[in-house]
């Protein structure tokens, strides 16, 4: 249902060929884009011929970069509009939007950067119109190179007739100012933006002209009401974000001083930490993997993402040494987007590692099947791998049928992917190892022994010309190592018999 205020601004509105935007300290602003013009319009009964007079001037004050322009009027300086008489402030600016449309936004960082970007502009703003500025998230419009002000002489609170014609006003009033005392210690304009501040995180009440005054006196427009939150729920858990969020509250309910671009600063901060990937990396790398996956699986409530399924699986494995929680984190990502390689590869990179750790006992838990159920999930993870990263994952798959016990299957694989067309791959000890351990297990000692051999010439070359890192070249030997142990174990035994 549309109210009489909305009627009489939608007449005005279509009277000034303009869009009506919302309330501003004084009068209401209107945009009219395809005429670079932005209007103010203000009763003329709440303004006298001094302030006229003062709007007039600006007409010919120098242009500052971080004011929108004033410029006299199209058709005059006082118009009838919806049957009413206003003092027409015309702005010259391609803005497309202002700092009260970012407010309704629905991104939360969006909403906080532009907040953030008006306290930094404060300063400059009181330097050029004085230290009594106000401003409400309608005078400050967004342009392509930050926010800027409409600007209008400060000329202290407007009367109570449009602070309860407009009852947007007083959730912006300081509580003196709404208790008609002086302001004393605290800071009206700054005030103001911390408002806006925390419309960023809280809706603001839905009441009366009156009770929104009491609770302006009060310091208590904001109340706290967790239903009201405008963040998702995981944010809460998220220190920066609470930070920020106290710091607001302290600031319009506590008489007192604080830096604006501190302030901002603070709003940065909680910006960046909205994203859940910087939240989840921010616990881990204080230490608190646990924190981080739980993060993880509450942010994934409200903003389900591979890249973030991704981060707490590779968290689960490698930090909290949960491989099976890492695996289910896996399965998510693949549902959720089956076109994207990472989590395949992380499936095979988990599931060969469980395997090259238990070496082949996993394959009897409970009855094989969930040994099978991981074959048959690295099976898939493999085979919807990109072609040109299956070489890469080949030594992780291999591990995965040796630890089967799909032997037969393993060398044939592994003899494949050991081989561009007809050249043997030496220098892929990984390959050259799983390829002789099969043979191993085959019972085909000789073959075995002749892959052992050209590993091990093979280990030579690689830390004589320095191709291989000495990790990896240890790694492989100790694997050689192991594997030659076994050989002269199988020969001995054999011999024995």
């Amino acid at each position: 249902m549309t109210t009489t205020l909305e009627a009489s601004q939608a007449a005005v509105a279509a009277e000034l060929d303009a869009e009506y935007v919302g309330v501003g300290w004084w009068g209401t602003l209107h945009r009219a884009p395809h005429r670079r013009r932005w209007y103010r319009l203000i009763p003329v009964e709440e303004i006298d011929g001094d302030q006229r007079s003062e709007l007039l001037a600006w007409h010919t004050r120098p242009r500052r970069p971080e004011l929108v322009p004033v410029v006299p009027g199209e058709q005059g300086e006082q118009r009838q509009l919806g049957g009413r008489w206003f003092q027409v402030v015309s702005y010259e600016t391609d803005a497309p939007r202002s700092l009260a449309d970012a407010l309704a936004g629905r991104a939360a960082a969006a909403r906080l950067a532009s907040v953030a970007g008006a306290l930094r502009a404060l300063p400059a703003w009181r330097a050029a119109l004085g230290a009594e500025l106000v401003a409400l998230p309608g005078d400050i419009v967004l342009s392509g190179h930050g926010p800027l002000l409409l600007p209008l002489p400060a000329w202290g609170a407007p009367s109570v007739g449009q602070l309860f014609a407009e009852p947007e006003r007083l959730a912006y009033l300081a509580p003196e100012a709404a208790r008609g005392l002086p302001a004393g210690d605290r800071d009206p304009g700054l005030h103001a933006l911390g408002v806006a501040a925390l419309r960023c995180f809280e809706s603001p009440p839905d009441a009366g002209t009156e009770r929104l005054l009491q609770r302006a006196a009060c310091a208590a427009v904001f109340a706290a009401r967790p239903h009201d939150s405008r963040l998702p729920s995981w944010t809460r858990r998220v220190e920066p974000v609470r930070a920020a969020h106290e710091q607001l509250r302290n600031l319009v309910t506590d008489a007192g001083s604080t830096d604006p671009v501190r302030l901002a600063d603070a709003l940065d901060e909680a910006r960046r930490a909205m994203d859940p990937l910087v939240a989840v990396r921010s616990l881990r790398s204080a230490g608190q993997p646990r924190k981080a996956v739980g993060l993880a699986h509450a942010a994934l409530v409200d903003s389900p993402g591979h890249p973030l399924l991704i981060l707490a699986a590779e968290i689960a494995h490698q930090d909290l040494r949960d491989p099976l929680e890492a695996l289910s984190l896996l399965e998510r990502a693949v549902q959720a987007d089956p076109g994207r390689p990472e989590a395949y590869a992380a499936q095979l990179s988990i599931i060969g590692g469980l395997w090259a750790v238990v070496q082949g006992r996993l394959a009897g838990a409970t009855d094989g099947s969930f040994a099978h159920r991981l074959l048959t999930t690295a099976r898939t993870a493999f085979d919807r791998l990109p072609s040109d990263l299956r070489r890469d994952h080949a030594h992780e798959m291999a591990l995965c049928l040796i630890g089967q016990g799909e032997l037969a299957e393993a060398n044939a694989f592994v003899h494949r992917w050991l081989h561009d067309g007809t050249t043997l791959m030496w220098w892929r000890l990984d390959l050259m190892l799983d390829y002789a351990e099969t043979f191993l297990l085959l019972g085909r000692l000789d073959e075995a022994e002749q892959v052992a051999d050209q590993v091990q010439a093979g280990l030579r070359r690689l830390r004589e010309n320095g191709q291989m890192a000495q990790r990896d070249i240890h790694e492989h030997g100790m694997r050689y190592a192991d594997l030659v142990r076994d050989l002269h174990h199988r020969r001995g035994g054999g011999a024995g018999a």
